[in-house]
């Protein structure tokens, strides 16, 4: 396997309030995508501490390969530690972060996904997204009150229904298989805003390195607006199977 990452302010923003995290020189391999919420520099806050406490908690954890139990007890540890930092200072009242994070293990990966950042899984010929955003748009949709074509313009579709931060976390959890060339996507609403599954799959089956596919689609959202910060990790596995 191998992987690239890239984030990006973006035009518009101050901060990055994003944080990404590859961990690929040693076993248990993975990476996640964190996208901040909050006031001033909350969200920032919010997302490095996501890496670094899940980083800390899993390097204690001495294992080889990640169980899903022990990825929901790290994100359950991760999300208390917030709640923590909010109790003991007033300036980080209502910070949070979504959380996409991929575990490897040879030919499987399981996905924990909490919030509206994505995963998406290019194989030969399609493409497809393996998380279900946590927004009230999407609750809109299961409900029948607008389609998915309505949902792109939808005035309140950045209002997000799960953090790491809320009590009472809950989290989706997902098992993909992946073989011959896949890739694996991970990605802050930076790039999905802007990106359809359909432009994805044209960038990651071209024939560029996978840091030049990572750099065209941070490109083009910043050249569609760049309103967000843009985050976005790619891995692909490789012939030789699930290790680095």
């Amino acid at each position: 396997m191998k992987a690239a990452a890239l984030t990006h302010i973006g035009k518009v923003r101050a901060t990055n309030e994003d944080s990404i995290l590859v961990h690929d020189q040693s076993q248990p391999f993975y990476m996640l995508v964190a996208d901040g919420m909050g006031g001033h520099a909350a969200g920032e806050v919010a997302s490095g501490m996501v890496c670094a406490e899940l980083e800390c908690y899993i390097s204690g954890l001495g294992c080889s390969v990640l169980s899903e139990l022990q990825i929901i007890e790290g994100i359950r540890f991760v999300n208390q530690r917030l709640i923590e930092a909010v109790e003991k200072d007033s300036a980080l009242q209502g910070m949070g972060t979504t959380l996409t994070f991929a575990a490897f293990d040879e030919d499987k990966i399981t996905i924990a996904q909490v919030g509206d950042s994505r995963a998406y899984h290019k194989r030969a010929e399609d493409i497809y997204k393996i998380t279900k955003d946590h927004t009230y748009v999407q609750h809109l949709i299961d409900s029948g009150v607008i389609n998915e074509g309505a949902a792109k313009d939808y005035p309140f579709k950045n209002i997000i229904t799960r953090s790491v931060g809320m009590k009472d976390l809950e989290v989706d959890l997902f098992s993909v298989e992946w073989s011959g060339d896949d890739i694996i996507l991970l990605c802050s609403d930076g790039l999905s805003n802007y990106l359809d599954k359909e432009m994805m799959f044209r960038i990651l089956k071209g024939p560029n390195s996978l840091e030049e596919k990572a750099q065209k689609l941070v490109d083009i959202a910043l050249e569609s607006g760049g309103k967000d910060n843009i985050s976005v990790i790619l891995a692909q596995r490789t012939q030789e199977g699930g290790a680095l």
